[in-house]
Formats: C-alpha cells, sequence, structure tokens
C-alpha cells in the first residue's frame, strides 16, 4: 500500500510539471535598466498559439525577465507576441518558455539570444519565432505551373521562366506551386494560395518566399514568354535514320521527344532550333511549350 501511495504522489509531480496550472511567471520590472523586444508568434507542436491565455516567457539563470501573450492584429490577421525583456547588463544569455494553454503545458524553446540593449527582433510581417520543436527556414519555390495551361519551364536559380504558346493570355493566371514544408509565397506582403488565384504575368512577377519559422524571406522572379513552334521531318532510308527538326521563338526551352508515351530524349532549344537525328520508324510526340506535336517517320524507299 506505501509503495502505492508512493508511486501515486511520483505520477502527481510529474503530471504537475509537465500539464501543471498555469505558471505564475512574473518580472518586476522596475529592477532593471535596459530592454531588449521581440515582435513573434508562438508554435506548439506546428501549431500556431492564438489564445490570450499563451504565454511566452524570457529567463536569465531562472529569474523571468519577461513575459507575453497573443493579441490579434486585424492589419495583418495574424497573432502576435509583442515580448520585452529586462536586463541590466548586456551578453547575458536569455532563454524562453512557452506555455500551451490548450493543453495545460509547458514547453522550453531551443534556441537562445544574447541580451543586447535596444535590440529589437522581428515584425509585423517577417516575426520572430518561439517554437517548440524548432520550425523549418528554408524558403524554396520547388515547383510552378498553371492550372489549365500547359507550359516548358526553366530554373536558375531564383528565376523561374515558363513558355506558352503565342496569343496565350497571361493577364489573369492561376499559379500552381509548391514550396518548402511551411513556408508561404507573397507578393509584396499579400499572401498567394496555390490554385486559388488571380495574377497578372504580362511583366515579370517578385515573389517573397517566407519560411515557416519566418527567419528567411527570399525573393523570386517568374517570368512567362509567348513562344511559337514549328516543326519539319525527314523521314528514314535505307543508310540513315529519320530526323526531326523543331524551330522556335526562345533559345535555352526545353523540347522533348517521346515515343509511345515514353520521354525518350530531351533538348534545349539553342540558334531557334532543336534537331533529333538517327530516329527509327514510328510514331513520336514532341512536346515544347504548351505544344504538342504528333509527327510519324516512315521508311523511304
Amino acid at each position: 500500500m506505501r509503495n502505492y501511495i508512493h508511486i501515486t504522489l511520483l505520477l502527481l509531480i510529474i503530471s504537475n510539471t509537465v500539464f501543471g496550472q498555469s505558471p505564475d511567471w512574473s518580472v518586476n520590472e522596475n529592477k532593471f535598466q535596459y530592454t531588449m523586444s521581440f515582435e513573434a508568434f508562438l508554435n506548439v507542436d506546428g501549431k500556431n498559439l492564438t489564445s490570450s491565455n499563451d504565454k511566452v516567457a524570457a529567463f536569465v539563470n531562472g529569474e523571468c525577465r519577461g513575459i507575453a501573450s497573443p493579441i490579434y492584429v486585424q492589419s495583418e490577421k495574424k497573432y502576435v507576441v509583442y515580448l520585452t525583456v529586462f536586463a541590466n547588463t548586456d551578453n547575458e544569455i536569455v532563454s524562453f518558455k512557452i506555455y500551451d494553454a490548450a493543453n495545460n503545458a509547458v514547453k522550453n524553446v531551443d534556441k537562445t539570444k544574447v541580451f543586447e540593449n535596444n535590440k529589437h527582433y522581428g515584425d509585423l510581417f517577417q516575426s520572430y519565432s518561439f517554437a517548440s520543436p524548432a520550425l523549418r527556414s528554408t524558403a524554396e519555390i520547388t515547383d510552378f505551373s498553371f492550372k489549365d495551361l500547359k507550359t516548358a519551364k526553366t530554373i536558375n536559380g531564383s528565376q523561374i521562366t515558363l513558355y506558352a504558346a503565342k496569343g496565350t493570355n497571361v493577364a489573369a493566371l492561376n499559379a500552381l506551386f509548391e514550396l518548402s514544408p511551411g513556408a508561404g509565397l507573397f507578393i509584396g506582403t499579400t499572401s498567394k494560395v496555390s490554385g486559388s488565384n488571380s495574377i497578372d504575368f504580362t511583366n515579370p512577377v517578385q515573389f517573397q518566399v517566407l519560411s515557416e519559422d519566418q527567419s528567411v524571406v527570399k525573393q523570386w522572379t517568374v517570368t512567362v514568354k509567348l513562344g511559337s513552334a514549328q516543326f519539319y521531318k525527314k523521314d528514314a532510308v535505307c543508310y540513315a535514320g529519320g530526323v526531326i527538326k523543331v524551330l522556335y521563338d526562345e533559345n535555352n526551352v526545353q523540347a522533348d521527344l517521346l515515343k509511345n508515351g515514353v520521354k525518350i530524349t530531351s533538348q534545349n532549344i539553342q540558334n531557334g532550333q532543336a534537331v533529333f537525328d538517327n530516329l527509327e520508324v514510328g510514331k513520336y510526340t514532341v512536346t515544347i511549350g504548351s505544344t504538342n506535336k504528333e509527327i510519324v517517320i516512315n521508311q523511304k524507299q
């Protein structure tokens, strides 16, 4: 019976440590001369915290140095915490804890900050992240296309060029995109949703990709070019295979050659053309930009 009581008490202690009541964190601001501030958001287990009962607190050697809860900023449609950290000297190591009210749990934040008087981190667009576990900091566009429009594509660093058929209306395209996990795509500070947008690509469009932890913003440029393709062929003869020539308005666009629905080779347009030679007899498809052309190579007597 005594062992049972001891085990029960131990479980209660552990439970109160992890899922205890709202912590009684407090700070006597009048004790300190200096401040450092954060404009931030809270995230626990991949979910942003939005309750006024949620908290983040700053500590130096176990002493609470600042507390804040999320507030809703209507203009940005997001929840932000404005945390002020207090100190009497620079270069102290500041650690952080999050209180998740919905789960009645306290979480440690892995990253720390060195105190620096008057230093400020974050803003309404690119807020500082207090997260457990830490969020990701990559800000890549991994794929980009358009709904109901076939294009060819080249990616050179942060420059994406898509090639569509001449005459395509590009003034209101619905962009489809894939990003680094958790990242967001913006024009300026206006968020865009993949497959649910209307963007004018008459001129190159500048995008911003904001990483999941909002620590990285990467600029991307997407350009849509219009071109027209012409196709020529030479049938196979007894001593040589057939030839398909593609003429196109833009260089460095990829032309794909398929047979029976399977891509067998690709070439980039150079000096306005790409040539596929030594082709066996059969039915081929050339794909370039938004154009698919079926071409049959016959055996010429």
